[in-house]
């Protein structure tokens, strides 16, 4: 299972750090993105697409620091019913980068 990202944009902020979007295309209900231009990466925002919650494709993306390993995210894919999707659409991810 491998995520892929593609960076969208990013923009400098003050102390090093940026504010970078990338899209993400899924390939599994849970996976990662490891970012290797960064030292640490903070989810600040997902936006998955709308989708259909009865084809079992996700309606909710979750993102989180992975605990081990500081410029990683972790995500996972739901569908309607709080199950894991089934069907997986790309998704945007908007991170706070630190490099």
């Amino acid at each position: 299972m491998a995520y892929s990202a593609t960076k969208l944009l990013s923009m400098g902020l003050s102390g090093g750090e940026n504010l970078v979007a990338y899209d993400i295309s899924p390939d599994a209900a849970t996976g990662s993105v490891t970012f290797s231009d960064y030292t640490e990466v903070y989810p600040v925002a997902v936006i998955p697409l709308t989708e259909d919650s009865a084809s079992g494709a996700q309606i909710a993306v979750q993102a989180k620091e992975n605990g081990t390993t500081a410029n990683k995210v972790d995500f996972k894919l739901w569908s309607a019913a709080n199950t894991a999707a089934t069907a997986f659409k790309d998704f945007r991810v908007l991170l706070k980068t630190v490099t």
